[in-house]
């Protein structure tokens, strides 16, 4: 099943890791379910983690999307 488009704008950062956080990104790649390459992993396994913080109460939601609000009440 196809994911909706994202409505959020993609932001690029630069990642520098290190050697170590390197074999667990490609250990992880090596699963199937983190993407097929270093930074697909890391891009998952982040907003995995931001998911599970929220889910425990130590990170805070993001507000809501104004354009969905405005959208929503059409």
């Amino acid at each position: 099943m196809a994911r909706d488009a994202n409505p959020l704008k993609s932001e690029q950062i630069t990642l520098s890791v290190n050697a170590q956080t390197v074999w667990y990104l490609d250990r992880l790649v090596e699963t199937g379910l983190y993407g097929n390459n270093r930074t697909e992993a890391a891009r998952v396994a982040l907003y995995d983690h931001c998911k599970l913080l929220i889910s425990q109460g130590a990170l805070q939601m993001a507000p809501p999307l104004l354009s969905r609000d405005i959208t929503a009440l059409r």
